[in-house]
């Protein structure tokens, strides 16, 4: 897949708008644009930098899946694993006490040194 694919692909998967993103990444919109549709020339490496970092900031996951899609894997397969590796310990802890939280009622009722025991475990 060309690199405009990937990139277009996964701006479409994601729901990020070249306006966002281009905000985000402090280029123009038009440069969004152009490099999303393979036209305009070439990026400089500064430009595609911000742009991949300003794309995993408004979407985690998205820069990840581009790369993915560039070297001809499925991204569908791992978006789970690249958003829990992507996370640091603390924001992992906060994850597992969330999904404990939905999995069952009676966790939500357990005090909070029943989750700092979690968070510190996870930690």
């Amino acid at each position: 897949m060309l690199i405009h694919e990937s990139f277009d692909k996964t701006l479409r998967k994601y729901g990020i708008s070249a306006k966002a993103l281009s905000q985000v990444a402090n280029v123009s919109e038009a440069h969004v644009s152009q490099f999303r549709n393979g036209k305009g020339g070439a990026v400089s490496h500064t430009t595609l930098e911000n742009i991949l970092n300003a794309m995993e900031q408004l979407a985690p996951g998205s820069r990840s899946c581009f790369c993915l899609l560039l070297a001809g894997k499925n991204s569908e397969q791992t978006d789970i694993d690249v958003f829990v590796q992507s996370m640091d310990d603390v924001q992992l802890g906060n994850l597992l006490t969330a999904i404990a939280r939905r999995v069952s009622p009676k966790v939500s009722q357990l005090n909070d040194s029943a989750f700092r025991s979690v968070e510190q475990i996870a930690v």
